[in-house]
């Protein structure tokens, strides 16, 4: 229970620098050509924020590529907003399916229509940086195993600051996810991709039976089908993605049970990599997965197991003080090497740094709750597709959005109507008719220089914080018991810093140490045997990373198990799902579909039901083997 998360915390510090030095810090890979890409964006009920998503998208730094929107059945005008997007952008296609099926179902008919061969998977709340196809195709197509390369994941940056929660989740996502990322690269398997930015190579998707329809979190489930196929997964972290995060208690609960649910379904799912000798790298994050789940557990046991010997008298729980005090020592340690790591990307990162104070208070334990609430649900075989609902996210940044704010979109300010942008909040229909006049604005086209990860044409606009919000409609109350609390969660951390050095340096040199509540010369003692134990953990640590990588590196690094293929036709695409001719005409080519029914074959990506399927296939094409060889020697 206590030493595990700090164990963890110091791998993710050890495998995240060693991935920098080795890695990161040498540039971007250049780019030896520019493929055709395919963007899809699948949407429900996103109507409300789609204007400035698109705008953003259709101005990308890449010459050839195409926007594919893909409603799922939305209950809002969703489908009407599409419809103007399509007239205005030329590089916009739309694909309307009417009933809801879920994002993995979208995902098909949006690889059905794409013209591209990597496809890049973008959620419809959130837009890429301007650099950021650049960084993700530099890597399918780099000469250096560019050909073994299936999925390369984004860097994804929260864009609503303004709530406590998003500021929480910025460092989150730099300080947790990111982390963890670079270090699965260092160990040779990146077992998660963020789908809210992710490039695939629609031949790998293919090999690998393309997304799980009846998974919650189908780009973790994705990321484990191409690995155990043996395509290469990798981390960018300069393919920026700016996104939009819950800033309500229940949306942020919806959305980890969600992800909680879909990581333990992986883990159910994919236990038979332990039947392949092959598949041996991808044991330690399948172990490391499992560990972290029975952590969870032991921890929900010890705490019924203080609280009742609290209730009988026994007071044990200020002898664990002292040790959630190191644990957050820890952690914060790990916050600020990661938050440095991220400042290159996001400069205003540090801005947020107070906040990372709540996690191992109270958002540790939030995700705990969270992974053991999910178990039922992922331990329950699925049948039908995973669907999803409205989402709650940004609701700060939404509702700027929806407000059609001139001085904070991409549309000038003169063009505003004052009168119909005061009034646009009154009725859904006026809402409709206002993003309708946005559509028809018509917002200038950008030029950017082209670069390609050389000195010449280096990075840029990593300085602009335009897409940051940190506004917020907080009440002054609300805000200021907020205060309070952070200053005195870090008034408690900051006693425990100073007394920890203070009695160290007064142990070590002999003097007294004067005692206060917790604070004794035993809990003194205890931290430098803690201490002690974390440095020979490290050293460990640091040995088995470096000689695991320098092992990948001379094992598989120069190995060539693929050669580049040509790209999918679309032929090959209507054989594999078995599309009606005009409905496939009409997807591959079209500007504007409306799809009333699910074209995707039943059972096709929903895991038992398909491997029941694929079971009896196999046996029925056995049996007839059996019975032509009998006629045969007949």
């Amino acid at each position: 229970m206590y030493w595990y998360p700090a164990i963890m915390a110091m791998l993710w510090i050890i495998g995240s620098l060693i991935f920098y030095f080795s890695n990161e810090r040498k540039g971007a890979l250049k780019v030896e050509k520019l493929p055709f890409v395919s963007i899809l964006m699948p949407a429900h009920n996103e109507g409300a924020i789609l204007y400035p998503v698109v705008e953003q998208m259709v101005n990308l730094n890449y010459p050839d590529y195409e926007v594919i929107l893909i409603n799922d059945g939305s209950t809002d005008d969703t489908a009407e907003v599409l419809k103007d997007l399509a007239r205005k952008y030329k590089r916009v296609r739309v694909v309307d399916l009417k009933p809801n099926c879920g994002k993995a179902n979208a995902l098909y008919l949006g690889l059905i229509a794409s013209k591209g061969e990597i496809l890049v998977g973008v959620d419809a709340d959130s837009y890429l940086d301007k650099n950021a196809l650049r960084y993700l195709v530099s890597h399918f197509v780099n000469k250096n195993n560019g050909e073994r390369v299936g999925a390369v994941t984004g860097n994804p940056r929260v864009r609503n600051r303004g709530s406590l929660l998003g500021k929480l989740q910025l460092c989150e996502y730099a300080s947790i996810i990111s982390l963890i990322k670079r270090t699965q690269r260092v160990l040779g398997k990146v077992m998660t991709v963020s789908g809210v930015c992710v490039a695939y190579r629609k031949r790998a998707l293919l090999d690998c039976g393309f997304w799980d329809r009846d998974m919650m979190t189908e780009d973790i489930a994705v990321t484990w089908k191409l690995e155990k196929r043996f395509w290469d997964v990798r981390y960018e972290p300069r393919a920026l993605c700016w996104m939009l995060v819950p800033e309500t208690l229940k949306g942020l609960w919806r959305q980890r049970k969600r992800w909680s649910a879909g990581g333990l379904e992986v883990i159910f799912r994919h236990w038979d990599i332990f039947k392949s000798w092959k598949r041996r790298r991808m044991t330690p994050i399948y172990l490391e997965q499992v560990l972290s789940f029975f952590w969870s557990i032991c921890w929900l046991i010890l705490t019924i197991i203080l609280l009742s010997m609290e209730i009988r008298g026994h007071h044990v729980f200020l002898d664990y003080i002292w040790k959630s005090q190191f644990l957050s020592f820890v952690c914060l340690f790990q916050f600020l090497v990661a938050m440095k790591l991220e400042s290159h990307y996001d400069k205003n990162i540090f801005k947020n740094a107070w906040s990372v104070i709540w996690y191992p208070i109270f958002y540790w334990y939030l995700n705990v709750l969270i992974t053991l609430g999910s178990l039922a649900r992922a331990i329950l075989p699925k049948k039908k597709l995973a669907t999803w609902k409205s989402p709650d996210r940004g609701i700060t940044q939404t509702s700027k959005e929806e407000n059609g704010d001139p001085y904070d979109s991409a549309f000038d300010a003169e063009d505003a109507d004052p009168v119909k942008t005061a009034g646009y909040h009154e009725s859904e229909a006026a809402q409709r008719l206002y993003r309708k006049e946005l559509a028809t604005k018509g917002a200038g086209s950008f030029s950017f220089p082209l670069i390609d990860g050389s000195p010449e044409n280096p990075i840029e606009n990593y300085d602009d914080d335009s897409h940051i919000e940190y506004k917020t409609k907080q009440k002054w109350w609300k805000r200021l018991i907020e205060v309070v609390l952070t200053v005195v969660a870090w008034v408690y951390i900051l006693v425990y810093w100073v007394f920890m050095i203070y009695g160290i340096f007064c142990d070590k040199t002999g003097r007294p140490i004067r005692e206060w509540f917790v604070y004794t010369t035993d809990t003194i003692h205890q931290t430098e045997h803690f201490f002690f134990i974390l440095f020979i953990a490290t050293i460990v640590e640091i040995a088995l990373l470096i000689l695991w990588k320098e092992y990948n590196k001379h094992r598989f690094g120069r190995l060539r198990r693929r050669k580049f293929a040509p790209d999918i036709t679309d032929e090959e695409i209507d054989e594999q799902f078995q599309l009606d001719p005009e409905l496939s005409a009409k997807l591959h080519n079209n500007k504007y579909v409306e799809v009333l029914e699910n074209p995707i074959p039943e059972g096709m990506g929903q895991g038992r039901r398909s491997k029941k399927e694929a079971r009896a296939a196999e046996k029925e094409e056995a049996n007839g083997r059996a019975v032509r060889h009998i006629a045969e020697e007949s």
